[in-house]
């Protein structure tokens, strides 16, 4: 039930190892090159977007939904071969595809270069010397393409589970290394990870559809679907298409609900446990409001707590137990529901659905695990304006929680090069409240009662500027100089700045 993601470069001999792992499985399989081919039957100009990765970067914006639709495409067709795992993939960068799905194993295959160029040779009737060329232009313009599309670099090797060394294994003890790990029980498919991969299936279902259908086809929106609820959010100039996008995916299998949101930008919320009635979630929608914008929540939950919810938000991927029978009691004809099950999720529920109400939902969904999972799922998103971390972390110690914190930011902010701040740092930078205006009235103050002396005790500063005074203590009148001017300009700097703030305007 699991599925393995062999990646590798191009004349590797991969095929052969995919081969000899159906062999022994009785699996089906697949290959990026055959789903480039369906992908291009489908419309998808793959050949185009590859091209640009060479070309100027106007062109990769342009070609931006084609890379988008390239995705979806992929990820559609590989979730329909494998909806319960069982699957052999063959590809350059297969293991960048379905995160946070744990029942696959990414595999990297590595080759001897000479072992490489001999393939090259025979497959394109090349001398050496040019074959070796090729491979490494190629292999560059491979890692672009990695950067471009997936925005990783393939020289990380945290992103294989297992990397599997040609020079001194052969393809035959490698096909037997990976079937035995393919049967441990860390990649069989859990609950939470099924529920994972139904997520980025309808996900993608969704874009192809809305790209597909000639209503929607100029929308630019973004999509994300979550336990059958699909979250469309769109821009401004972007609305003439909100009443289609309803229509056009009001039949799609398993969408129980689609909610379209309206927003000049989008704001990302990572917190670990949610409340709608918190003061972050307040501030975070004030500061939504202000700026058009859509807000996205992404919780973060201990990796323990996967199996336990997703059991209860996605139960149709649980086992199924035996009810014992029960002694029928009359009830007059009127029977009760069946009771479900709460599924704590943290208040992510809650708050979405508040955020609904007030239009502001970007859509929402849980990562379990640690910073890694959560760099791998904002990596794609590109179109936040900010990002805000809360509360993470509850398990660590108060110093732990802050360096985690901190490192964490960091890397987000590298990752998407967006501005990461804390909600703790929410409203002093961009609204207003009680300590925002204890300290407009302090420097308020400050600025009259400066502004005051220096017009009433004109004769004196002047002297003390240039009269007696001044040609007596020169460096007395450069040190005053050098400190009261960027004194007042931070005091009258931040007046003015408060006040902006204070009507609404960043």
């Amino acid at each position: 039930m699991t599925i393995i993601m062999i990646s590798s470069q191009p004349h590797s001999g991969c095929e052969a190892l995919a081969e000899s792992l159906v062999n022994k499985t009785g699996w089906p399989s697949t290959s990026r090159k055959e789903l480039v081919e369906k992908a291009q039957k489908h419309g998808i100009k793959v050949g185009r977007l590859e091209l640009s990765m060479l070309k100027s970067r106007e062109m990769h914006e342009k070609l931006a939904r084609e890379k988008e639709l390239y995705l979806s495409f992929i990820t559609a067709e590989i979730c329909e071969l494998a909806p319960q795992g069982n699957l052999i993939y063959e590809g350059r960068m297969g293991h960048l595809l379905l995160p946070g799905v744990s029942h696959r194993l990414r595999v990297a295959l590595v080759v001897p270069r000479e072992t490489r160029a001999k393939n090259a040779m025979q497959a394109l009737n090349l001398p050496q010397d040019k074959a070796m060329a090729y491979l490494d232009q190629l292999d560059e313009d491979i890692a672009k393409w990695a950067r471009y599309v997936h925005r990783q670099d393939l020289s990380v090797l945290g992103q294989y589970d297992f990397v599997v060394n040609l020079y001194n294994m052969s393809m035959e003890n490698a096909s037997e290394i990976l079937q035995s790990m393919a049967a441990l029980p860390g990649f069989q498919p859990k609950a939470a990870s099924l529920k994972a991969m139904a997520d980025h299936h309808l996900t993608a279902r969704a874009k192809l559809r809305l790209a597909d259908d000639e209503r929607t086809r100029k929308a630019d929106v973004r999509v994300k679907a979550d336990s059958g609820i699909i979250t469309v959010t769109y821009m401004p100039q972007q609305q003439d298409f909100a009443g289609d996008i309803p229509k056009v995916l009001q039949d799609l299998e398993h969408c129980r609900e689609v909610r379209c949101t309206m927003a000049d930008t989008n704001i990302l919320w990572i917190q670990e446990v949610f409340n709608p009635e918190s003061e972050n979630f307040e501030q975070i929608n004030r500061l939504a409001q202000r700026w058009g914008a859509a807000v996205e929540l992404l919780r973060l939950a201990p990796p323990e707590a996967a199996e336990h919810e997703a059991v209860q938000a996605f139960p149709a991927a649980a086992v199924p137990h035996e009810k014992k029978p029960t002694a029928e009691i009359y009830t007059g004809g009127i029977e009760d529901d069946d009771p479900l099950p709460a599924a704590d999720d943290g208040g992510l529920s809650r708050t979405l659905e508040e955020l609904v109400t007030r239009g502001r939902s970007g859509g929402g969904y849980t990562v379990y695990g640690s910073q890694h999972e959560i760099l791998e799922t904002v990596k794609g998103n590109h179109k936040s304006a900010l990002v805000v971390i809360g509360d993470i972390f509850l398990s660590k110690g108060h110093e732990t929680r802050q360096r985690q914190t901190r490192e964490l930011a960091l890397a987000v902010r590298e990752q998407l090069k967006t501005p990461v701040i804390t909600a703790d740092e929410l409203q002093a930078r961009f609204l207003f409240g009680k300590r925002q205006a204890v300290k407009l009235l302090v420097f308020a103050i400050l600025v009259a009662c400066t502004y005051t002396l220096v017009f009433s005790f004109q004769r004196p500063i002047l002297n003390f500027m240039g009269g007696e005074i001044h040609n007596n203590l020169k460096w007395l009148t450069s040190v005053v100089v050098f400190l009261f001017v960027p004194t007042l300009a931070y005091v009258y700097g931040t007046v003015t700045g408060l006040l902006l703030k204070l009507i609404g305007i960043d």
